[in-house]
């Protein structure tokens, strides 16, 4: 009976050990029938390590220290954001557009330019902040030194870490991606509950704990998973003046339309005061939770986009864009819903009493998420099309908006009034966006052949031509004139 026994269980354990262990191949088999879920479902998991990192950072320090070291806190960090921001649309989303135009060694090498690209913009980005200390010294604002001379030390890990994140995304490679974030989470949360405990928390200390964990990071990447680029010379400056020609429009709009978040803080703290400023921080730390969503769609929505243009016409892309939307729209939406309900309750419970009675800035906020959600399914199929510049109209008219709107707002408001102009330019923008992609892409949808059966309007052929410059009719449109040749209404050079 004992013998009996013994078999049976030891059946049981090989059966539970099989299935154990087709476990993972089985999620392998999923993922490759399923590439898109598998990819966002990573990214979403690779956006919540990371939001979770900053919104816990924020949380220790607003209680381990006082409301001034928080604001100075977020204040240097808003030069952080500005600056990865800016190496985003001249470095890496350049490259996450041109990469899918590459294979083999013509991609290794392209890749070998972007981050040479990188290292240089890096360079760049030190030497004006050390023009920025050194003003800032001679003006006699000496509370801003020590957070500065930490960013000095720590902002080009920062960087690094950021730019391979991207890099991994822009090669849909999301694992190594995961790995990265969840080391600099471990990392940094773990050395700076450490230094709370030993009551050694300041904002230079901070910044070494947040440099040390992307070094770390970042060399243990590039050990385990180094990339596969090629660095030649020769390519430098025409990969640049190719990514650049791109990367302007995208850089000026970024600057124009997306810097206003960062740039609101320092205005409140200019007109009304700190604690206003603080105020508004507060309550962008928790809307920032929705990034955890938004972003991780974005990194994949982006790459996905241009491989649907680049490999079939307007109709792939948007199929890519309404799905996005319809993923990420009523999840934003559902969002703003929460915070209208108990966004005061969570204020409180996150940042202390201090923080009560804000219900009404978190719901603005909240609609500016849902607001910029839409802009950016708008955006990303704009960028797919090779047409920055219209985003870049797009973010002008969002400025305007903000800077009129704060002007009669932020004085008589405060806070309130910051977070109700920038949704008034957000929604204006967004709107805007929305209208000019769908020309666009109708513009685009165009007989993929020209012949004598199909003929085409000499007008309207060449309207669309000029503004889609990726559709195969325009393409052909440019070659005859290029030749010279007289293009009449059937479409046939004669």
């Amino acid at each position: 009976m004992k013998v009996e026994l013994a078999e049976h269980f030891d059946a049981c354990d090989d059966r539970s050990r099989d299935a154990l262990f087709a476990i993972p191949a089985r999620l392998h088999t999923l993922a490759r029938r399923f590439p898109a879920v598998s990819h966002g479902l990573l990214s979403l998991t690779d956006q919540a390590i990371v939001s979770a990192t900053s919104f816990a950072t924020m949380v220790i320090i607003g209680r381990a220290t006082s409301p001034d070291q928080l604001g100075l806190y977020y204040l240097v960090m808003s030069i952080v954001f500005i600056t990865v921001g800016v190496q985003e649309q001249i470095v890496a989303t350049p490259y996450t557009v041109y990469s899918k135009r590459y294979q083999g060694s013509e991609l290794a090498s392209y890749a070998g330019s972007v981050w040479f690209h990188h290292f240089a913009v890096t360079a760049l980005g030190i030497v004006m902040l050390l023009a920025a200390i050194a003003g800032l010294s001679l003006a006699g604002a000496v509370r801003m030194a020590p957070g500065l001379w930490a960013l000095l030390a720590a902002g080009p890990f920062i960087l690094l870490r950021e730019w391979i994140r991207r890099f991994a995304y822009a090669n849909l490679q999301i694992v190594p991606a995961v790995m990265l974030d969840a080391v600099v989470a471990v990392v940094q949360l773990g050395g700076l509950l450490l230094l709370w405990r030993l009551k050694l928390l300041s904002i230079f200390s901070i910044f070494a704990v947040m440099g040390a964990a992307c070094a770390i990071a970042c060399v243990g990447w590039f050990v385990l998973d180094r990339p596969a680029a090629r660095f030649d010379p020769s390519r430098y400056r025409p990969d640049w003046t190719k990514n650049w020609s791109f990367g302007r429009w995208a850089l000026r709009s970024y600057v124009v339309g997306s810097t206003i978040p960062f740039v609101m803080p320092w205005i409140l703290g200019l007109t009304v005061g700190m604690a206003a400023a603080g105020v508004l921080a507060a309550c962008n730390t928790l809307i920032n939770i929705s990034n955890l969503f938004l972003v991780s769609m974005d990194r994949v929505l982006i790459p996905r986009a241009a491989q649907a243009f680049a490999r079939g016409h307007a109709g792939d892309l948007r199929r890519v864009l309404t799905w996005a939307a319809l993923v990420i729209l009523p999840a934003l939406g559902a969002f703003c819903l929460v915070v209208f309900l108990f966004g005061s309750r969570l204020a409180v419970f996150v940042f202390g009493d201090q923080y009560r009675g804000h219900g009404d800035i978190l719901t603005a906020l909240a609609l500016v998420m849902f607001a910029n959600g839409v802009g950016t399914i708008a955006g990303t199929g704009l960028w797919a099309i090779d047409k920055p510049r219209i985003n870049f109209t797009a973010d002008v008219v969002t400025l305007l908006v903000t800077i009129a709107a704060g002007f009669a707002l932020v004085v008589p408001l405060g806070a309130f009034g910051a977070a109700l102009a920038i949704l008034a330019g957000t929604s204006t923008g967004c709107v805007v966006r929305t209208l000019r992609l769908q020309r666009a892409l109708a513009l685009c949808e165009v007989p993929t052949e020209v012949n004598d059966q199909q003929p085409l309007d000499h007008d309207k052929l060449i309207e669309r031509s000029d503004d889609c410059v990726s559709s195969e009719a325009g393409d052909w449109l440019a070659a005859q004139r290029e030749s010279g040749c007289e293009i009449p209404n059937h479409g046939r050079c004669v």
